[in-house]
């Protein structure tokens, strides 16, 4: 009797195993899983002069460039070609122009300054156009949370 009682152990036994590495497989699947499930809900916000701009609630970001003339007037430079701003300049020297981050009903001034020449003009555009690319990348990464603008 002994004979036949101790091989059914062993066969007992190398079940177990093989049902505990199967449930341990079930387990290690399923951690893995809920690993790719994560959320980020962290405030985003941008550094820029001495001011921090929450964008968290924000729906629209745009953008707005405009000079201001010596007699008042405000112009829309938006689609302007390099002609006319420069005719514009040479017309009105000095002429102010601002560069304005619309956050909804905000506004984050980025540049404003007055410009005598089309070069500086289009140093202050380009330095512009970064910031808003810089902005644009800044809001697709989910993981990022803060953007210091220079």
């Amino acid at each position: 009797m002994n004979n036949t009682a101790t091989p059914c152990k062993p066969a007992i036994l190398d079940q177990a195993k093989r049902v505990g590495v199967v449930l341990l497989t079930f387990c290690m699947i399923a951690l893995i899983g809920c690993g790719s499930t994560k959320v980020y809900t962290a405030d985003k916000t941008i550094v820029y002069r001495d001011s921090i701009y929450n964008l968290s609630n924000v729906q629209q970001i745009g953008s707005r460039e405009e000079a201001k003339l010596s007699n008042g007037d405000v112009v829309n430079l938006r689609g302007k070609d390099k002609k006319e701003i420069e005719a514009l300049i040479k017309e009105n020297k000095p002429v102010l122009v601002t560069m304005v981050v619309e956050l909804d009903d905000r506004d984050m001034v980025y540049l404003r300054a007055n410009v005598d020449r089309y070069s500086e003009y289009s140093r202050m555009q380009s330095r512009f156009e970064s910031a808003l690319k810089d902005i644009t990348k800044f809001m697709g990464n989910k993981k990022s949370t803060q953007l210091k603008l220079k």
